[in-house]
């Protein structure tokens, strides 16, 4: 399977090239989307979660030259009110400016743990896209099983209004009445579910386009339900890219080594911080005459040290990271068997789902298609009766919507396994 990180840079290139194109589109060009990758990078580039997913990690990138930087330099200006006499004359201001400089390591772990925070926020951001094409393309999917479904009633309809003129006509060559009666009350019964498709058409197109951030009222055109691929699934290689890429599973390592980070730097916090500085002093003439160096301004370098007295805070605060540690330990290990267990019930449910169409697709639906052709060879032919002709067609209706219907299961089954992998190729 192709990794999740390849598609998110392809997507994330496709956003920067459309993004200022979204405002001048016009409703007509967003109604119909070629296919489901159409979808998602149409999604993806106009969902607001996506945005502002996105403008959180970039303001979490702004903190790391933040925590990577010195403190500001100090200036302390001291002017006396009494002038302080010196041999070399009177000394009326003092001007220095200190830095202070932690300790070594101490900047370095400060960068290393918000680069840390900024990359599990990347990962959230990338599960963020992942969780959106999910949505968007198991609503797809289901959007797509409806219009298949509508098109079988379709066919059905179309069926039974041509099976109305045979029965018409016998009708008036003197049989009797009941058959074209009950034919009637089936095809109102299937233009009634042919209604109730379309009212549906509207609330799952609308579905769809809030989760691709449009607000066309128009419904999307049917998309193609594809025939399923075979696809081999290896229980222990899905279990490794889902160890590997699930970008959740990848936030948490991220927050665990921000908590290492953290904790190395609790460690360091009693360690006394350096301050550098150097000054000057204003000094006037001196009132002795010809006295040397009078007038000259002395200057003085500093050195000073922060002195870490009140320990009991600095224990805590290793305390309080030891427990942030193990904290986002936990979390990882809790979630990596939640999503493993998730896992193992999707291929079990997708396993089902193929044994299910195998057996549409080789037995019933071929089965069913020659059921029907020869009841209402047989009707003609005034071997069989039109409640024969009528319940075949309606088992067949049954039969290839129940595979249709398993056609869309399993397509939602491989989107939620590519989910938890990572990928997001649908």
């Amino acid at each position: 399977m192709k990794r999740f990180k390849i598609t998110f840079l392809l997507t994330s290139i496709w956003c920067l090239c459309h993004l200022p194109l979204a405002a001048g589109e016009s409703e007509s060009d967003t109604n119909s989307l070629a296919d489901l990758d159409d979808a998602i990078a149409y999604g993806i580039s106009h969902n607001p979660g996506i945005l502002a997913a996105w403008q959180q990690y970039q303001a979490a990138l702004e903190k790391i030259p933040q925590a990577k930087g010195l403190p500001d330099p100090r200036l302390m200006v001291n002017h006396f009110v009494e002038e302080i006499e010196t041999r070399t004359g009177p000394q009326r201001n003092q001007v220095f400016l200190t830095q202070m400089i932690p300790w070594f390591g101490k900047l370095r772990l400060r960068g290393e743990v918000a680069s840390k925070e900024a990359e599990a926020i990347h990962h959230a951001y990338e599960a963020r896209i992942l969780m959106l094409t999910r949505d968007i393309s198991i609503a797809w999917y289901e959007y797509a099983y409806l219009g298949k479904s509508t098109e079988i009633t379709r066919q059905n309809l179309d069926l039974l209004k041509r099976l109305e003129d045979t029965v018409r006509e016998k009708v008036r060559a003197g049989n009797d009445l009941a058959p074209l009666l009950r034919l009637e009350v089936e095809l109102a019964k299937a233009q009634d579910m042919l209604q109730g498709m379309e009212k549906q058409r509207l609330s799952q197109s609308a579905a769809l386009n809030a989760l691709l951030g449009r607000e066309s009222t128009e419904p999307i055109s049917w998309p193609d339900l594809p025939e399923p691929v075979d696809r081999r699934m290896d229980r222990e290689s899905l279990k490794e890219e889902l160890l590997a890429g699930n970008p959740e599973l990848c936030a948490l390592q991220s927050r665990i080594e921000k908590a290492e980070g953290t904790l190395e730097l609790s460690k360091r916090s009693p360690i006394p911080d350096p301050m550098i500085g150097a000054g000057i002093f204003d000094t006037g003439e001196s009132v002795m005459p010809n006295q040397a160096d009078s007038g000259n301004d002395p200057w003085a370098i500093q050195l000073s040290f922060s002195i870490p007295l009140w320990s009991g805070k600095y224990k805590a605060e290793k305390r309080e990271a030891e427990a942030g540690y193990e904290a986002a330990r936990q979390s990882r290990t809790d979630r990596e068997n939640t999503l493993v267990a998730e896992l193992e019930s999707a291929l079990q449910k997708l396993s089902e789902i193929d044994q299910r169409l195998d057996l549409y697709s080789d037995t019933l639906l071929p089965k069913a298609k020659q059921a029907v052709e020869v009841t209402e060879s047989s009707y003609r032919a005034d071997r069989a009766s039109l409640l024969d002709v009528i319940d075949s067609e309606r088992t067949q209706l049954e039969i290839e919507r129940t595979y249709w219907r398993a056609v869309a299961d399993h397509h939602q089954s491989m989107v939620r396994l590519q989910t938890l992998t990572g990928e997001t190729k649908p």
